[in-house]
Order: C-alpha cells, then structure tokens, then sequence
C-alpha cells in the first residue's frame, strides 16, 4: 500500500488496474476517438427532439469541437465522472431528466470556483441572489453554489420552476441561460406541454450547445477515472474543520481543501446539513454517496402555527402567522420583512411548492401585507368570464379569481407573459374555442364608474360598479355580466342566492328575460343586505386582523370592506370601522 502526493492512499493492484486501463485506451483510442454523430432523434425526459439536417450539421460542428482537443476532453470525462453521481441523485430526487446533468460541463467545465463575466459563480453559474432563491446558503464563510451536491440540488429546483410554467424541458434548458422572460423570445407557446420538439437551423443556439454536450460526452459516462480517484460523502461533520476530517479520513489537507471550495473559513456550520466530499482512490464501493452519514443532524421541529383567534398575550408581531380562505383556499397574509424563505417557513412549506401555488418566478419578491395561496388553486372559476381592467396582468387575475396561470393561460389560448389589454374578455372556467377570436368589453367612460380595482377576499369578487339608490346615495352592489351559456338558475347557483332575488333587484319580468353580455346585479343594496341590523363602531387593537374582526362580529371580510368602502386589507391600531352589531 502506497500514499502518492496528494496524500491519497492506493493499493498495488488499483495501480496495475489503472495501468492496463490506459494501455487498453491507447490501443483502441483511434476508435474511441472517432467523432460521435449526432442522431436524427434524442431524448430529454419524456419529451422527443426530431434534429433535421441543418441542425444536425451545426451540432455536430459543436460535437467535434468539443472532442478537438483528446487530452482536455478526457480532463473533462474525468471531471464528469466524479461529480456526476451527485448530480444525478439530487436531480433525480427531484424528477428532473438525466440529461439535464450535462448541462453542468457546458455551464463550467464541472471547474467548482469557476466565475463568468456576469459575475455567476460555482458548478451551475449562480448569481448569488439567484443562489438564495434556490435555498443555497452565500456568505463569507460558506458559499454552497461550490458544492456540488447543493448547487445540484438548486439548479434541479430551478429547472422544475421553469418547466412547471412552459412544460417543455427543452424550453427548461433556455430558460436556464435566458431566463423566463427572456426564453419568450425563442420559443413557440404552442409546443407548451408538447411530448415532440422539432430542432432546427433557427432553434436557440444555447439549446443546440446543451445537445451537442449531450452527445458528445454521453459515450463516456462511468469510465474509471484516469488516476483512479473517486468522491466520497459526509454528512455529519457538522461543527469541524477541515483540518479535523482531513486526519478522520487520513487524507492530505490540501487535496480535501481542492473538492470542498464551498467552505470559505472556519468549521463546517451546523445550521443545516452540508456535504463535505473525501478524494479516495481504488475502486468505487457500492451505495458509497453519502456512506459515512450515520449521525445526521437533526433537523428542528417546524413551529405549530397560530391562527388569528389563537394569538396569545406577548407573542410578537413578527411571530403571529394570519391565515384567511380565498376562493376556497388557503392563504397566508404576508409581513412588512418577509421574503420567500421566511413566509414558506411560516406557512410550514417549501419554497418551491409556495412559488408553484402562487405562480411565481425565481427572483419574483414577496409584497409586504398581501395574501399568498399556502395550497393548490384550482383548474378553473366559478365565474364564466373576467374583463381585464387598465394595468392588470394575467398574474393579478389568476390570483384574485384563485385559479392557475397556466389553467387560465390555456383558457384564453395565450402566453402566461403576455400583456393584456383593457377590456379583454377573459375565459374563467371554459376554453376559449380555437375559431373565436378574443372580446373586447368597451367600459363606458361615465361618472358613475370607478376606476378602482377590488381587493382580494374570501369570495370571488366580480366587476364593481357604483349603484345609485332612492336617495341618491351612492352603493356598491355585484355586477354579473352574463356568458354564453348562462341562466339565472346557473348564476343564483354561483353566487348562492335565489331567482327571485335576482328578478326582484333587476326588476326583471321572467327568469328567461337575460342576454348574452348583459350585467345584472347579484347582490343586495347594503340596505337591504343589513336589514334588521345596526351598524356599530369597532375600534381596531394592535395586531388585530381583519378575520379576526369577521369572526368576531359574525361577518365576513367582504361585508366589512364594503361596508367601509375598503380597498386593502390593511389595518391601523386605533381605526375606526363600521360593524354590524347591537347597540
């Protein structure tokens, strides 16, 4: 048994091994160094790329670039082999395509410290904001895009937020080096949720590259590495230094330092879990990855969450998590400091299932006081149609109707990033059919109409405009503009009312005397709706929500806004707010 200069022990058979490895290489190199040829068809998870003639010859230029130089190739081929086992557990932990890994050469040449112009760093080119979006840990003493086991598991995270909204990995693969709204650019919405992908001359130059990386190294995945070096993981060395495991494992200082940049100074920390990777030579044992990871630290109990009527004395503010039902779901009011981490950590979820309810990007900010969707929003409204009001997005509909961008998107035959103009007919609950084409609502421009958009509530909220009762008070009532296909037994359904209230309020003669495009009011006067009921003051405490007022008065977080003519939920200690009450 020997110990070469790195400090790495090997055996005289792994040597004899190696040697005859390298002869067999140099006998048959000719033959492996034949140029690999691009296929017609290739794979990336489920879906199938058809490669046409032109594409194929501009890939295959990449391919044979790649493979120009035979001694730097096989730098990289030893490279890939010892970090592609980490790679392809966390990203198979988290479905994403085994193809994928490949993407990590093209990204850095698998070189751990490695820095683009743009200041991205590590094997997956992070910025280091982008870093933190993905859960990665970036400071002065530990900079995790270095490690790849948790860059790996970052990167994953980001490939299934960009599928999640194109559902095409290879729109995934753009998406990386473009970005989300970048990836628009070059890309065909109606290939969303494709299973076939046609590649050719004009397709995205970054998308060609990650195919020819694939085909080019493909071949060579599992050859031994030329010194027989390996990586072993650790998982348990939370609170030492580099120089403890080094003397633990027997293995040179300075060779452990090399596979385990990410740690910037001092001990390994021990507020999470973190893999520290040991260089070993000989062969690779079986299920080695994360093999000397009996004593795993414990991670802590997530908080029990506080509802608004369990709030105790001499909890702080900042601890107290608001939780209210919107469109049947539940949401999480948002703080004045909460960023994605902490307001997933309060809602007892992880970042990336919070990002999926709520249909956000990577780098998208949380908006302080604000409700976000803590579950799942639905396939489609309960309302027929939405007319776009000035400025909103497709975004601001899909969550104030509690409905799924991509569901709405798909509806209406259109970009989840499309801007969308005033007046525009939405379809809420049904597909728009291929041969009609978009609405457009004309708002009249009058003095009774308030140019206000609603706030989010527990119940869905239609188009508001003002009603003008008997004694010239302006109120608000629910306007319901009738879609195709409609009755007012359908309509009394959906907003849970009776027929013959909704003859009474519209002064209509029968229930079959509705058209198409018609608005009919769907909700009482506020005089009507709070007959036989006085109308009280509740001054707000400190902390108080507006729930915790709904729950208290037997009234729901709509009859308050509307009796106060609110906009927000936004509360101050000492605001005065009309209840109904006794006297």
């Amino acid at each position: 048994m020997k110990t070469d200069h790195r400090g790495l022990t090997t055996t005289a058979g792994s040597i004899k091994i190696r040697k005859l490895l390298i002869i067999i290489l140099w006998i048959f190199y000719p033959v492996f160094g034949i140029a690999q040829q691009v296929p017609g068809e290739m794979m990336i998870g489920d879906l199938k790329l058809h490669i046409n003639e032109s594409a194929r010859k501009q890939i295959q230029q990449e391919v044979d670039r790649l493979k120009r130089s035979p001694a730097y190739f096989d730098i990289l081929v030893d490279r890939m082999n010892l970090y592609f086992p980490f790679i392809e557990r966390e990203h198979r932990k988290r479905g994403v395509p085994d193809q994928i890994k490949f993407l990590a050469i093209q990204e850095s040449a698998l070189i751990s410290d490695a820095v683009s112009s743009a200041n991205a760093v590590g094997f997956w080119q992070f910025k280091d904001f982008t870093g933190r979006e993905v859960g990665l840990q970036v400071d002065r003493k530990v900079d995790e895009r270095l490690n790849i086991v948790s860059s790996s598991g970052g990167s994953a995270e980001y490939f299934k937020t960009n599928n999640f909204y194109f559902d095409n990995w290879a729109y995934a693969v753009i998406a990386y080096q473009a970005g989300a709204a970048g990836a628009k650019k070059h890309i065909n919405e109606k290939y969303y949720g494709a299973k076939k992908l046609n590649i050719t001359k004009n397709t995205y130059w970054y998308l060609k590259k990650f195919i020819a990386h694939v085909v080019a190294f493909t071949p060579s995945v599992g050859l031994p590495h030329a010194e027989g070096i390996w990586l072993d993981e650790v998982t348990n060395a939370g609170g030492k230094s580099l120089e403890q495991i080094a003397k633990e494992h027997k293995v040179d200082i300075e060779e452990l330092k090399k596979y385990n940049k990410w740690l910037k100074k001092g001990r390994v920390p021990t507020d999470k879990t973190y893999s520290v990777l040991i260089p070993k030579t000989g062969s690779r044992p079986e299920n080695t990855i994360a093999s000397n990871n009996n004593v795993r630290l414990k991670k802590k109990k997530p908080e029990e969450k506080i509802y608004p009527t369990e709030i105790k004395p001499g909890i702080s503010k900042s601890d107290r998590v608001t939780i209210i039902t919107l469109n049947g779901i539940p949401a999480i009011l948002s703080g004045d400091s909460d960023n994605i981490h902490s307001i997933s950590a309060r809602a007892e979820i992880s970042e990336n299932k919070f990002r999926k309810y709520n249909d956000m990007f990577l780098g998208d900010r949380i908006e302080p006081n604000e409700f976000y969707y803590i579950k799942k929003k639905k396939r489609k409204s309960k309302v027929g149609i939405h007319i776009v009001q000035k400025g909103e997005t497709l975004w601001e509909v899909s969550r104030k109707y509690g409905i799924r961008l991509k569901k709405l998107a798909k509806k209406n035959r259109i970009s989840m990033i499309d801007p969308l103009k005033e007046g525009r007919v939405l379809w809420m609950d049904k597909t728009r059919p291929a041969g009609e084409p978009a609405a457009y609502y004309k708002v009249e421009d009058t003095k009774e109409v308030k140019d206000e958009s609603e706030a989010d509530t527990e119940e869905i909220k239609p188009i508001e405009v003002p009603y003008v009762d008997s004694s010239a008070e302006r109120r608000k009532v629910k306007i319901h503009t009738v879609a195709k296909g409609e009755s007012l037994w359908s309509i009394s359904r959906l907003y849970e009312i009776k027929v013959d209230d909704i003859l009474r309020w519209n002064e209509l003669p029968d229930p079959n005397a509705i058209n198409i495009g018609q608005n009919i009011q769907v909700k009482a006067p506020i005089e009507e709706a709070s007959a036989g009921k006085s109308i009280i003051t509740h001054t707000v405490k400190s902390g108080e929500t507006m729930y915790a007022i709904s729950r208290k008065y037997g009234m729901t977080v709509d009859e308050i806004m509307d009796l106060n003519e609110m906009e927000t939920f936004n509360l101050n200690a000492g605001q005065e707010l009309k209840v109904y009450g006794e006297d």
